[in-house]
């Protein structure tokens, strides 16, 4: 399946790049199982009664923060990255 894969991508793309892809693409699969398995706990101990909404409620909250501090820090990486030269 790999040679398939080199011979219709250009040649500057090696199979290095193709593993590091599929990696990249499985690291981000596992952590989304990851997160819809949590979001699935949570849900259910909330409508089991188990779970107050007070608590839900800071989980979200805190989730929303890291995520928001995550975007502050990405951005200027990302444009300080483009703008410096290899």
């Amino acid at each position: 399946m790999i040679g398939r894969l080199e011979t219709a991508l250009p040649p500057r793309i090696t199979k290095t790049t193709l593993y590091r892809v599929a990696g990249l693409l499985l690291r981000v699969y596992v952590v989304s199982l990851g997160l819809i398995g949590i979001y699935s706990l949570l849900w259910v101990l909330e409508v089991a009664g188990m779970l107050p909404g007070r608590v839900l409620s800071t989980v979200w909250f805190g989730v929303a923060a890291v995520g928001l501090l995550f975007l502050v820090l990405l951005i200027p990486l990302y444009y300080r990255a483009r703008t410096t030269e290899c």
